[in-house]
């Protein structure tokens, strides 16, 4: 019985994972196709295509009446997000991670200030409906002020590498078909986030262990990997802004969007091990985050170290440290 509903876990994480991936690339097709620049593409769709696993298991675990997933989930994903991806990038480049002037000017401001919210909201274990109105409120501010952002010189490469890749011109059966795809995809990812928070339940009965640990843990980072693979693509490609834009981006719209919706639907509860561990580890990846990024660089021994403060994380999560 067990191994059934690790195996359904595994397949829920992986549908949710390539949905949102046909989605992201998808929607990024119809995006250009209907005269989107390849910046407003990239800090829009592309932000939010890698957070949909997050959001749609989120207001899945609202309907199962499980509150606390939302929290332990954006919790997990952005420490994930902050040391183990930033640490797998900064270890993947060979001299390594360089930084983009709008990274540190615009993407890096909102990363601390959407962490500094979410966290005096979290103090009284709620996330209530007008602390959820003001996160969306912060998340439209991001999302009109990154539009708005024109991408400085040395990004202009990336964002025609990014253009390159994805602009064609398809014909009307193409975009029907990329129509296609994106609702079926959605469905996907709907099914995919329902088994995902019923294993999740299940185990935690199975395994007699809190279904917050099992969130925060192992859902967190399968949650995150589309962006791990991602920035490792990015740095192979020699983009490094592009890398470390989509970790910081992502986890503005977890803070942000992720965190608002559901607390406008109902109020959020935080598991006292999220709120005793989770959230000072989110702070203190935060903080180290910032701080390498502070010389335009990650270097590689900088990335090990992230992985090592992960990994020490894990083991405080699970009591082996």
């Amino acid at each position: 019985m067990i191994l059934f509903w690790i195996i359904i876990l595994a397949a829920s994480l992986f549908g949710l994972i390539k949905s949102a991936d046909y989605f992201t690339a998808y929607s990024e097709k119809i995006g250009l196709v209907l005269g989107m620049s390849s910046f407003i593409v990239g800090a829009t769709i592309v932000a939010i295509g890698t957070s949909l696993p997050e959001l749609v298991s989120s207001l899945f675990a609202l309907s199962a009446g499980t509150t606390e997933f939302v929290a332990d989930n954006i919790v997990g994903s952005n420490i994930a997000n902050a040391l183990l991806i930033l640490g797998i990038a900064g270890v993947v480049a060979k001299r390594g991670l360089k930084l983009t002037t709008s990274l540190i000017d615009v993407d890096l401001p909102f990363f601390f200030m959407s962490m500094a919210v979410f966290g005096f909201f979290a103090l009284d274990k709620t996330i209530s409906l007008v602390e959820g109105i003001a996160l969306l409120i912060f998340f439209v501010v991001f999302v009109i002020y990154n539009v708005k952002s024109e991408p400085a010189a040395n990004d202009q490469d990336e964002m025609a590498d990014f253009e390159n890749r994805h602009t064609k011109n398809p014909g009307g059966k193409q975009i029907l078909k990329y129509v296609g795809i994106i609702v079926v995809s959605v469905a996907v990812l709907s099914v995919s986030a329902k088994y995902l928070i019923d294993s999740i339940l299940t185990l935690s009965e199975l395994l007699k262990i809190s279904s917050s640990t099992l969130t925060i843990t192992v859902v967190a980072f399968g949650t995150s990997l589309p962006e791990i693979l991602t920035s490792i693509a990015a740095v192979r490609r020699g983009n490094h802004g592009m890398a470390v834009g989509n970790v910081l981006g992502s986890n503005t719209f977890n803070l942000l969007l992720i965190g608002g919706l559901p607390a406008v639907i109902t109020p959020l509860a935080i598991d006292t091990t999220t709120y005793a561990i989770g959230l000072p580890f989110l702070v203190i990846a935060t903080f180290v985050a910032i701080f390498v990024m502070f010389d335009n660089r990650i270097r590689r021994w900088e990335g090990v170290a992230m992985l090592f403060f992960y990994l020490v994380f894990i083991g405080k999560i699970v009591g082996i440290m």
